[in-house]
């Protein structure tokens, strides 16, 4: 009835970002690689070699580069920081080239073994999303693998070298397969759960829309022909006339604007803060139109919101139209008492009373009028009922 935000959408914006959002984390997880095996080559290489660290500041100025390299691979421009960074690290291998730099004992072998092997293929990481990996993989492995192979012959290590690169290099590769592939399956599920929950929601907002339907017009239109079909017997005339224009402009209402407000001789609009300000006033005013007597027991005043209000209000207007249709009274009683938690309205009459077993299940009045209206605002409803004994119907809202 009413106008309501949709969930459509949702899963299809997230599914368009799914793409960036594998590449920035594998950008993030390559960026924490890289950063600490540059700093652990850097450490292998200054702290062994301390009394020929000046030799080194090349290759330890290029380490450096290397960690703001990785760092900035997380940002924006990932495949181009990602592209910077390896070819600082193929300027840091060739560091090991000059004079003074020569690549003659274990420490020195360990860092550029490290460099090659682990920190630079770290960037794999950083495009394992992409189907060009392979290819990344393949055509960046061969510079670095010669770099390092030339810089760490003079030592005799040439194979080991060699074989923890391309052991590295592949490492990384299926470390990056392996992290991109899980996080599209987490984003599919993701995805998925949001496509359920935006289904859900529609269902829900259908079905709520369709219960509201129920009630406003088994309030309203149903009941008034229900007068009509009866006669109009213990209604007077004026007071069919103004129910039945009333619910009139109802219907065009919400065949128009999808809602409606009241109208003075209508039921109090449930979307319009401060319709049933006052309970007894609006019961008051429905006993004197249908020549009920409604006796008042308990608070004059009711202290609850006013979504809670009105559909306390409803609930006790359809709970008296139900005693007036079907008991056989033209009476009743509401007693009205309230505390720090809940409100709490008691109609009570002395009519033929039913059988709650035997009700139908179409009929609406109890079941959606009564009993689903104060369900909606987080209360209670309780039918007492036994044939010839009268009818006592407890509702309880939250204040």
């Amino acid at each position: 009835m009413t106008t309501r935000s949709r969930a459509e959408g949702q899963p299809g914006s997230v599914g368009s970002q799914t793409a960036p959002g594998r590449f920035r984390l594998g950008a993030a997880c390559a960026r924490g690689f890289g950063v600490v095996f540059c700093l652990s080559a850097m450490l292998n290489l200054a702290v062994p070699e301390l009394s020929r660290v000046a030799a080194f500041a090349p290759a330890l100025i290029g380490l450096v580069i290397m960690v703001g390299g990785f760092i900035l691979v997380d940002s924006r421009w990932s495949v181009l920081w990602a592209a910077v960074t390896y070819v600082v690290g193929l300027g840091t291998l060739a560091t090991f080239l000059l004079p003074g730099a020569r690549v003659d004992s274990a420490a020195t072998v360990a860092s550029v073994t490290a460099l090659a092997s682990t920190a630079i293929p770290s960037l794999l990481v950083a495009v394992a999303d992409r189907r060009s990996l392979p290819y990344v993989a393949i055509a960046s492995l061969p510079p670095v693998l010669v770099l390092a192979v030339i810089v760490t012959a003079p030592f005799g290590r040439t194979p080991f070298v060699a074989i923890a690169i391309v052991g590295g290099w592949i490492a990384m590769s299926f470390a990056g397969l392996w992290l991109a592939r899980s996080v599209k399956r987490a984003e599919t599920g993701l995805e998925q759960l949001q496509e359920g929950y935006a289904a859900e929601r529609r269902s829900t907002e259908t079905e709520a829309e369709r219960r509201y339907g129920a009630r406003v017009l088994h309030d309203t239109v149903l009941a008034t022909l229900t007068v009509i079909a009866h006669s109009g017997v213990g209604v007077p005339p004026r007071a069919i006339r103004e129910q039945a224009a009333s619910d009139s402009a109802l219907l065009a209402q919400l065949r128009t604007a999808g809602t409606f407000t009241a109208s003075p001789s209508g039921p109090p609009d449930p979307s319009l803060p401060g319709a049933a300000d006052d309970l007894h006033r609006t019961v008051d005013r429905w006993s004197a139109s249908h020549d009920f007597t409604v006796t008042w027991h308990g608070d004059d005043r009711v202290a609850a919101s006013p979504t809670q209000l009105d559909a306390l209000t409803r609930a006790v207007a359809q709970c008296l139209e139900n005693v007036r249709r079907h008991s056989g009274e033209v009476s009743a009683e509401v007693t009205i008492s309230q505390d720090d938690r809940l409100v709490r309205a008691v109609v009570t009459d002395t009519g033929s009373g039913f059988e709650r077993a035997l009700v139908p299940e179409g009929r609406l009045g109890l079941a959606e009028s009564i009993e689903a209206r104060i369900a909606a605002v987080g209360g209670v409803a309780r039918v007492f009922s036994s044939p010839g004994h009268g009818t006592t119907v407890l509702l309880e809202i939250p204040r």
